[in-house]
């Protein structure tokens, strides 16, 4: 009996301790005007491409979402200054119902498509071979599918 007590005891103070570690997304009250804010730190004169931002319901809430592409920033006269060697970093906002976003994820991806599967959307990412383990020059196509604020890979080609 006083080890089960013990072990009850245990289990209480990790769950009081648990939400103190985790730490809230900060919600943006406007996405796009937060993602302009952070590209002008970086850039002294930023030129924003049409595929810049993407107001789209990715997590099929019905709220729309926002995606940024950083490689659409001409970023002081170099188109997609802002990419690196595997790819362009790309921002998943995600809508919540009080009003705001929150950066739900990023990853540096050569591009993406939104799918309609089974009446849901999925996101098609393309990116680096390394995310599907391979060392080769093909691109990896990843299709996420996003529940609330959880990303799920359902398959990696």
């Amino acid at each position: 009996m006083a080890v089960r007590i013990r072990i009850l005891a245990t289990l209480a103070a990790m769950i009081l301790v648990a939400p103190l570690s985790v730490r809230a997304a900060e919600i943006v009250p406007d996405a796009l005007a937060h993602e302009q804010a952070e590209v002008a730190r970086r850039c002294k004169t930023p030129i924003y491409g049409q595929d810049f931002a993407d107001t789209v319901d990715f997590n099929n809430d019905g709220l729309p979402d926002l995606v940024t592409n950083l490689g659409a920033v001409n970023c002081d006269g170099i188109p997609g200054g802002l990419c690196g060697n595997v790819g362009c970093p790309h921002n998943f906002y995600i809508r919540v119902a009080e009003g705001g976003y929150f950066l739900a994820a990023n990853a540096d991806l050569y591009g993406y498509e939104l799918k309609k599967r089974y009446g849901n959307m999925v996101l098609e990412l393309k990116a680096n071979a390394a995310s599907c383990g391979r060392d080769d020059s093909d691109y990896c196509i990843m299709t996420i599918r996003v529940r609330g604020a959880r990303f799920e890979t359902i398959s990696k080609k």
